[in-house]
C-alpha cells in the first residue's frame, strides 16, 4: 500500500546557510490491512518522511508510491486520509459545518457527506457533539474531529502524525481502539508516534528512525522471541532504607517501603532472593521480564 524507496532530503538552516540531512537513504513498505508504527526521537525525520509522502515537500533522491501509484499523482492522493501533529481547526464553526466543509474539499456532494457522516460520527464518538463549535471541544474531542475528517472520503491509507500526544490515558485508550477497529475493516495505518507504549500495543510492525536512517524494523512478534530479559523482584521493606546489592548489574529503587530490584538474568534469582530476605525485607513477588519496543529503542539509540 506504501512504498517508500532510497528516500534522502537536506535543507538549508541559519543565516549562514548550512546542509542539515534530514532523510538518509530511507526505504520502507507497508503492506494492506497493516498498522505501521514509526517511531524516533525528536528530530529523526518522522514528520519529514510524512511530509513527503503527502507531496508537501519535495526531496532530494528517491521515489514513493500508494498502492502502487506515484504518490503525486491524484488518484494517489485520493487514497489519502491524513491526521496533522497539530491540527488547524476553525474554531467558530460546529462539527458538522467543519466536516461539511471538509467533504467540499474532497470534492464530495452535500449528500455523500450526509450519508458518509452518519456512519462516521458514532464510530469516533462524536454523537451529540454535532452542533457543538470546534472552540468548546477538549484537545480529545478535536482529535476525533481531525479523525473524521481524515476518514470523511473513505481513504485506502490513513496517514497519522502523532496522533496520541497530548490525550489523557482515556482518550489514548479509545483512539488505540479505533485504530484497532479500522484495521479490522481492512484500513492501512501508518502513524509515527514517541508514545512506544501504545505503538507497542497496536502495531503490526514498527520502523526506528534515528538521524534520518531506519536503523530497525520488526514485527511486534518478534518480541516474544527475544526471550526473557531478567527479573523484576517486588519486596517490602521495615525502613526506608536498604543497603546496596552486593552485585554492581542490580538495579533497586525503593519508595515508601517498598523496593523493585531488577536482575539481568534468571540464574541470578536464588542469589537476588537470597539478599532481600538477608536485608530484612519480605519478598512479594518474582516477575519474568521481556524486552520492551522502549528497550529496544533505548538500545538503538545508544548506539
Amino acid at each position: 500500500m506504501l512504498e517508500i524507496s532510497h528516500l534522502s532530503k537536506t535543507y538549508s538552516k541559519g543565516l549562514v546557510p548550512k546542509r542539515i540531512q534530514a532523510l538518509r537513504d530511507l526505504s520502507l513498505s507497508v503492506q494492506p490491512g497493516e498498522v505501521y508504527a514509526f517511531v524516533g526521537p525528536n528530530g529523526a525525520g518522522k514528520t519529514t518522511t510524512i511530509k513527503a509522502i503527502l507531496g508537501i515537500i519535495s526531496v532530494d533522491r528517491g521515489s514513493i508510491s500508494i498502492n502502487g501509484v506515484d504518490h503525486r499523482r491524484k488518484e494517489a492522493r485520493r487514497w489519502v486520509g491524513y491526521l496533522p501533529d497539530q491540527p488547524y481547526f476553525y474554531d467558530h464553526l460546529t462539527v458538522n459545518e467543519y466536516l461539511a466543509f471538509s467533504g467540499q474539499l474532497y470534492g464530495l456532494s452535500r449528500r455523500q457527506v450526509r450519508d458518509r457522516l452518519a456512519s462516521l460520527i458514532p464510530q469516533v464518538g462524536l454523537e451529540g457533539r454535532e452542533s457543538q463549535r470546534l472552540r468548546s471541544l477538549s484537545r480529545g474531542l478535536l482529535q476525533r474531529v481531525g479523525m473524521a475528517q481524515a476518514l470523511l472520503h473513505d481513504p485506502l491509507l490513513l496517514i497519522l502524525d502523532e496522533p496520541l500526544t497530548g490525550l489523557d490515558p482515556v482518550g489514548r485508550k479509545e483512539l488505540r481502539d479505533l485504530i484497532l477497529q479500522l484495521k479490522s475493516e481492512g484500513k492501512t495505518i501508518f502513524f509515527s508516534s514517541h508514545i512506544l507504549a501504545d505503538a507497542e500495543l497496536i502495531s503490526d510492525r514498527v520502523g526506528i528512525l534515528h538521524r534520518g536512517r531506519l536503523v530497525r524494523e520488526m514485527a511486534l512478534h518478534e518480541l516474544t522471541a527475544e526471550g526473557l530479559s531478567g527479573l523484576e523482584i517486588t519486596f517490602r521493606m521495615s525502613s526506608q532504607q536498604i543497603g546496596p546489592p552486593p552485585n554492581r548489574s542490580w538495579q533497586v529503587e525503593s519508595f515508601d517501603h517498598h523496593g523493585l530490584l531488577r536482575v539481568d538474568s534468571t540464574d541470578q534469582i536464588y542469589d537476588a532472593i537470597h539478599w532481600v530476605e538477608q536485608s530484612g525485607a519480605q519478598l512479594v513477588s518474582v516477575t519474568p521480564r521481556r524486552k520492551t519496543l522502549e528497550d529496544i529503542f533505548l538500545e538503538e539509540m545508544r548506539q
